[in-house]
């Protein structure tokens, strides 16, 4: 630290000094004292000496220096008549800008001269003291907020701001721009805004929506002997109710970020559908002569590709060791492709000869009848067997040896 006391009792001595001088030669004094102007941290004042260099000078007025302080010209210069000399004391400065402080020096006088002395550009900036204001040698406070270019996004629109403004509340009170009940910013109100951000506001709205919904209805489900079993069929179809249901939605935006159910009532009940399930068993296998009737004798042989199979022949023929029934429900029952070829090809009769070389419930011919591992003839085979080479077929050369399908 600088200390300006001053040593009274030195000056005393130097005056009596200068005295003595006068009067043992006044000539001689004239020619050695020179005035100079000194000015200290701004505050000058006329000093008539006979020190040699500036160093001698402040000497003489008891002016110490620190090591910080700033001296113009230097202490080793020469003193010339009507010079000026400078002397600036450096300052400690406790410096905030924008919320981030800092502890420093400077030789400057006043606030103006440290802020641009420290390198802050103070144009536009909002100060907590005048810039002509004096430092004082310990205990200054310079708060400064800078101004900022910023850009508000607000309901679509961009508001442009350029203000000293520390939070973001402030930049939103300069740019016009409130903020509703629950509408939120993209950064805490407090925050501080850095040149060129952008500060988005987030519009939210709760509403509530009521929306209408589909009740399913139920499903009774009833037993009965007048159906096989295996079989169902829809005594009542049933009908869908409806419902109303009211939520709580949020959105962010336009955009909807939560839904939550409020309520729900009733607007019509559903109708139950009913379905029946068949319990009736099967009937046990036939003996003896089938119902249909039993082609006539011939070669055997399976349907040709190309619709080779023709009318089933004439002749008994009841299934063989199982019923008609029993023949359709192997089949797959009405809606099975196998239950709409054997109908065409033979009426579901596993004995049926056809006169052009055809036999049994899928009319094979004798060849491919053997060519899928049968023997003897097809029509002389049990449906099952019959059944499950005509599988066999199938999945080796395709619908197409059947016509029918």
């Amino acid at each position: 630290m600088i200390d300006f006391l001053k040593n009274r009792k030195a000056q005393i001595v130097a005056q009596a000094v200068v005295i003595t001088g006068l009067v043992g030669g006044t000539g001689a004094v004239v020619t050695m004292n020179k005035p100079v102007t000194l000015s200290v941290n701004g505050q000058s004042e006329e000093v008539r000496t006979f020190g040699g260099t500036v160093g001698d000078i402040l000497e003489s007025r008891d002016i110490k220096l620190d090591k910080r302080d700033e001296v113009k010209p230097g202490l080793d210069k020469k003193v010339d008549r009507d010079m000026d000399i400078t002397v600036n004391t450096a300052k400690q400065v406790t410096l905030d800008v924008d919320g981030k402080e800092s502890k420093e020096w400077t030789t400057a006088n006043t606030v103006g001269q440290a802020l641009a002395d420290l390198g802050v550009d103070a144009r536009d900036a909002e100060l907590n003291a005048k810039v002509d204001q004096k430092l004082k040698e310990t205990g200054n406070d310079i708060d400064v907020t800078t101004a900022k270019d910023l850009t508000v996004l607000a309901d679509g629109k961009d508001h442009k701001v350029t203000a000293p403004v520390e939070t973001a509340k402030e930049a939103l009170n300069e740019a016009g721009v409130q903020l509703d009940k629950d509408d939120f910013l993209s950064v805490p109100l407090s925050a501080a805004p850095a040149d060129g951000q952008v500060l988005t506001v987030n519009r939210v709205e709760n509403k509530t929506v009521k929306e209408k919904e589909s009740i399913e209805p139920k499903v009774e489900k009833k037993k009965s002997d007048s159906l096989p079993k295996g079989e169902t069929k829809v005594e009542k179809k049933g009908k869908d109710g409806q419902k109303e249901i009211e939520y709580t939605v949020k959105t962010v935006n336009g955009e909807e970020v939560k839904k939550e159910k409020k309520a729900e009532k009733v607007l019509s009940e559903p109708e139950t559908k009913v379905i029946v399930e068949g319990t009736k068993e099967k009937e046990a296998p036939s003996t003896g002569g089938g119902s249909g009737d039993s082609g006539s004798g011939g070669d055997s042989g399976d349907s040709g590709s190309g619709g080779d199979s023709g009318e089933s022949g004439s002749g008994g023929g009841g299934g063989g060791t199982m019923s008609k029934d029993e023949i359709k429900a192997m089949l797959g029952g009405p809606g099975s492709k196998w239950y709409s070829i054997a109908k065409c090809e033979s009426e579901f009769n596993p004995k049926a000869v056809n006169p052009n070389g055809h036999y049994g419930l899928f009319q094979f011919k004798m060849a491919t009848w053997q060519s899928m591992g049968g023997s003897g003839n097809p029509a002389d085979a049990s449906p099952q067997e019959q059944f499950d080479r005509a599988k066999k077929l199938q999945r080796e050369a395709g619908w197409s040896q059947w016509a029918c399908a």
